[in-house]
């Protein structure tokens, strides 16, 4: 079995103990505790000590690997695409409920939303962060992961990025209702309230995007090691 090194490590240290008295409480030598905690590799027997020792569960010492590990399934990836697609079924229907669909499709606000979105990750996590985020999305298609610290690298992204979106869509709102009440009394009150409701279109937007894709990415990512 492979063991985290910096738990164990961690654990020893939480109880004020050397290699030496951790060596006596498993009945294991001082030279096998210092190879473990070298290198990780620790037979059944080892392991079950240690975790005696510690009262915790053998699987718990465990290293999470660092690479994400997917089973990705035809019924896996058919089952979160129509969840997907439930959710953007309902989303339409509501825009077409509340008003001509061609209402909420606003050109500045598509182009600006996505390149605030990525513009601020790049300066958060990088290029390679950017990169890893647009392939990091077909994660939503799959339940069966196991991650490890890059899926909880991802999960911070995505987490991050719910507050770019929102940051973008304030700076849009902040922008609109500037030009709109420094031009109020050239307005009707007809235009005003549909200048209005244009502005809202990029909260509409951000909240689409952080709410039906990268806020449960980001929750799927960061539980995918903790699940039962």
């Amino acid at each position: 079995m492979i063991l985290s090194i910096e738990k164990l490590k961690t654990l020893r240290r939480e109880k004020g103990w050397s290699q030496e008295v951790l060596a006596k409480a498993t009945g294991l030598s001082v030279r096998t505790i210092q190879r473990i905690e070298s290198d990780g590799k620790a037979s059944v027997e080892s392991t079950l000590s240690i975790a005696s020792v510690f009262n915790l569960p053998p699987k718990s010492l465990e290293a999470t690997p660092d690479e994400i590990k997917v089973d990705w399934t035809r019924k896996m990836i058919m089952k979160n695409l129509f969840a997907l697609l439930i959710i953007s079924g309902a989303i339409v229907m509501l825009t077409i409920l509340a008003a001509n669909f061609k209402t909420f499709i606003d050109g500045t606000t598509l182009l600006f939303i996505p390149l605030f979105l990525y513009s601020a990750t790049i300066l958060a996590f990088g290029t390679d962060g950017m990169f890893k985020s647009l392939a990091g999305l077909r994660y939503l298609f799959t339940d069966e992961m196991v991650g490890g610290s890059k899926a909880q690298y991802l999960s911070e992204i995505y987490a991050s990025q719910v507050k770019f979106l929102y940051g973008g869509a304030l700076i849009m709102l902040a922008v609109g209702f500037i030009a709109m009440f420094t031009h109020v009394d050239t307005y009707e009150n007809f235009v005003f309230f549909r200048a209005t409701a244009i502005n809202l279109i990029s909260l509409f937007y951000a909240t689409v995007l952080s709410e039906g894709v990268f806020r449960p990415l980001s929750i799927k990512l960061r539980t995918c090691d903790i699940k039962g």
